[in-house]
């Protein structure tokens, strides 16, 4: 709302375009059309930005067009940082997904099995005596015989062809999906001690989740606001926080960043680090001098690697790049809480993907989660549900009812 991207900042637009508000609807709407009449304003904004065409809305009314205008200075001024503005939504989560082999099916598969080949046996056996009493003499049927007739051996097919359809349909369903992958991550990050026993807010680190697409990795820095001062962990000592003084460039003894960090002599830098944790574990009485350098040596193994590189978090939660996930959408309008979909975090010691993140898991908590309407000016629009409430005939208001099954809505 606030910076250039691909066009001017959206936040202050109609301020760019006062005395000219028809001519705003109809540049949202079709902005080559206002262009083509040789609007100056308009044709000076398509050369300025390179000729970018921008997407036309032919289907907008002019009160769409306010609400989206609305919604954009509501959040180029900050105005909706709080309720009443968000949407305010309890989510009830979704279903969880079973999946797994079935021993129960295989069961009964093989007793079905089992008694179709007795049922075989004895009409081919029936068959048999009935022939003989008619006055015919042939042999009767080997159960090889049976097994290898056209018959059977049409059935084995298309049961093979059913089960291998079923197997590589239901594999392809859990293709890339990875419920409870806890990588090892570089630097050995509790949630519990972070989240749980200190309180800090998710968004304090993944700051994006509120006004962002994406929730975003927290930068080294955010790290360094708290450990500047805190240099020793409660659970790894000072071997993490070392981590993260040596990819931010900066230096526990002088209690500073270094200047040109990138450019500086690596051994340097390591003798630096080495220097540290030597004072800091010679303050460790039970630890002799020899002993407490030999500790030294062993965590700056495990340090020197991130000295003037970035810190490489491993991806947890990964989506298919057709499925469209929008952070604050959920976080901010819906007003749904950071463990619906990631679990209890604050009593994960190592982080993991809590939920299937499947289509079907998405599309349950669309149908069950219940939109509050009460109070929420957002919602005003929706006035036939206000209606239906107030008149009994609805008891409540899905994210289903205002559109959350929508293909488009999640697949672009």
């Amino acid at each position: 709302m606030k910076a250039d991207m691909t066009g001017p900042a959206l936040g202050g637009v109609q301020e760019r375009w006062e005395g000219k508000e028809e001519e705003l609807y109809n540049w949202i709407r079709n902005s080559q059309q206002v262009i083509a009449s040789g609007d100056p304003y308009a044709v000076k904004l398509f050369n300025d930005w390179n000729k970018s065409v921008m997407q036309a809305f032919p289907e907008l009314t002019n009160e769409n067009i306010d609400d989206i205008l609305l919604y954009v200075n509501n959040m180029y001024s900050a105005g909706c940082a709080e309720p009443p503005c968000q949407e305010d939504f309890i989510p009830t989560g979704g279903v969880e997904e079973e999946s797994g082999f079935n021993w129960l099916y295989a069961l009964l598969f093989g007793i079905l099995a089992l008694l179709a080949l007795a049922l075989v046996r004895i009409t081919s056996n029936l068959n048999h005596l009935a022939d003989v009493k008619a006055g015919g003499g042939a042999a009767r049927r080997t159960l090889l015989d049976i097994l290898t007739s056209k018959g059977i051996v049409t059935f084995v097919i298309f049961v093979a062809v059913v089960i291998g359809g079923f197997t590589t349909v239901n594999n392809a369903i859990n293709f890339g999906r990875q419920q409870d992958y806890a990588p090892v991550q570089p630097i050995k990050f509790s949630h519990e001690t972070h989240a749980g026993i200190n309180k800090i807010d998710c968004q304090y680190c993944h700051d994006g989740a509120r006004r962002s697409k994406h929730a975003v990795i927290p930068a080294v820095n955010t790290c360094m606001n708290c450990h500047k001062a805190i240099n020793n962990g409660s659970k790894y000592g000072k071997t993490e926080i070392s981590k993260i003084y040596a990819a931010s460039g900066f230096d526990p003894v002088g209690k500073k960043y270094y200047d040109d960090y990138a450019n500086m002599n690596k051994d340097t830098l390591v003798e630096n680090m080495r220097n540290w944790l030597a004072l800091e574990y010679k303050k460790d009485e039970k630890l002799k001098e020899k002993d407490y350098m030999g500790k030294v040596n062993e965590k700056l193994d495990e340090i020197t690697p991130y000295i003037q590189a970035p810190m490489e978090w491993v991806r947890i939660h990964n989506l298919p790049d057709h499925v469209y996930f929008n952070h604050a959408q959920h976080v901010v309008a819906g007003g749904v809480e950071c463990q619906t979909c990631h679990g209890a975090v604050e009593e994960m010691e190592t982080m993991k993907q809590y939920a299937p993140l499947s289509m079907g898991w998405c599309i349950n908590c669309h149908r069950e989660t219940e939109v509050q309407f009460a109070n929420n000016p957002y919602y005003d629009t929706y006035s036939k549900y206000h209606d239906d409430l107030k008149a009994g005939t609805m008891d409540k208001v899905t994210v289903e009812d205002i559109g959350g099954l929508e293909c488009q809505k999640c697949h672009y």
